[in-house]
């Protein structure tokens, strides 16, 4: 649903601003009269919210209400608070809105449902839970504590993958360098002397002037091939094919997965721990799960809990899941902390996950430079065979 940016004034001409969704501008105008505000402006929202709206901002904005309401004060003047004190325009006026709704009559979890964009379902459904049990302060600490540690997690697999990608980036540039503006001199040199040249070396020169004439054509086409995939990737059947494969690949089947229950085993805990029923828990987390045929192996979990099956026992039988995993929730069945028991998964596959990486990037920069050195080394002797052979020198 569209966002719109809003003016509006009061019965005793105070201007309010904020953002709200509706359908259209009149159905917004419409909402806000119905709050006895009168629009002045309105204003789509160009691009999506929540784009817009950095993941610390989230965060924060969910610690310092965590901290306020600890300490005593009421709801409405907490919102009105950190809005106060927000410095990023389009989340202020997000948070001007939740305060709106509150001071209506609405609950903290219906105005942030608004905002799912923004805050996701998980913070949604957390916030419900802190509600109707009396505890929204160390519920809302929690959602920015998990807030913080995916933020984090992200960060380091981003950090972890930018010194191969600097070393694959720079040796590509020298080798695609060598090709295009030093092979094809040569080129010119033997081909006015007229003189035959080793096969190889006249691989690498007619390489070399098809990429200084049509080296273009490479970029256009990895990105029609990407584009391509990625429309692809849309429809349900190729999504589905794509993701058995990759499930497949020894080395990529456990980044995947790792990746995968980290997000799921940390999402589900998290909730369970903050009084999520486990049913509508796991229906939300279920959504979350990217790789679909990952998600159609999670898929009957749902179903088993219902007819009162263990939640550890289906992990047992599917084999796609490590052994550990069945182990341990079973323990945490056991001991009536299942919360506890999916967050410490979540830890130990995060760990996992994080030196399966950090071994990558040892052995990929050293072995990316081997590489670069031998095709450089393979250029360098070709040329200088094909001088030799030119010019008669015997040794």
């Amino acid at each position: 649903m569209p966002f719109f940016q809003y003016q509006a004034r009061d019965a005793q001409g105070e201007m309010h601003r904020g953002v709200l969704d509706a359908p259209s501008e009149q159905e917004a105008a419409r909402k806000l009269k119905a709050t006895r505000l009168y629009p002045v402006k309105i204003s789509k929202v160009r691009t999506r919210i929540r784009r817009s709206v950095p993941k610390e901002q989230v965060i924060r904005f969910f610690f310092d209400l965590s901290d306020l309401l600890a300490a005593g004060l009421p709801l409405d003047r907490s919102l009105s608070l950190i809005s106060s004190n927000q410095t990023h325009k389009v989340f202020r006026r997000v948070v001007e809105d939740i305060l709106q709704k509150v001071q209506g009559g609405s609950d903290l979890s219906d105005a942030l449902g608004n905002y799912r964009d923004i805050f996701g379902d998980l913070a949604h459904h957390m916030v419900r839970a802190g509600e109707n049990s009396g505890t929204l302060p160390p519920i809302l600490n929690r959602v920015a504590e998990y807030l913080e540690q995916r933020r984090v997690f992200r960060q380091n697999i981003v950090a972890a993958m930018i010194y191969p990608a600097i070393v694959i980036s720079m040796s590509a540039i020298s080798v695609v360098v060598l090709l295009v503006y030093v092979i094809p001199k040569f080129a010119q040199i033997f081909q006015d002397l007229n003189q035959k040249v080793p096969t190889l070396t006249m691989f690498l020169l007619q390489t070399g002037i098809f990429l200084k004439e049509y080296g273009w054509i490479i970029p256009v086409v990895f990105l029609v091939v990407f584009f391509g995939v990625r429309q692809l990737y849309r429809l349900p059947r190729f999504r589905a094919l794509l993701d058995r494969v990759v499930l497949r690949i020894p080395f990529v089947r456990g980044l995947v997965l790792h990746s995968e229950l980290t997000r799921f085993c940390s999402t589900l805990g998290t909730m369970l721990q903050s009084g999520v029923p486990i049913i509508r828990a796991i229906n939300l987390v279920q959504q979350l799960v990217v790789n679909s045929a990952l998600a159609q192996a999670l898929a009957p979990i749902h179903g088993e809990i219902k007819v009162g099956r263990s939640f550890s026992n289906y992990f047992r039988t599917n084999d796609l899941f490590p052994a550990r995993m069945p182990t341990m929730l079973r323990i945490a069945e056991e001991q009536g902390n299942l919360g506890e028991g999916l967050l410490s998964l979540s830890s130990y596959f995060e760990k996992d996950l994080q030196q399966s990486l950090n071994r990558t990037t040892t052995l990929l920069g050293p072995m990316v430079i081997l590489a670069t050195g031998l095709i450089i080394g393979v250029i360098v002797v070709c040329i200088y065979s094909a001088i030799i052979s030119v010019t008669d020198i015997q040794f």
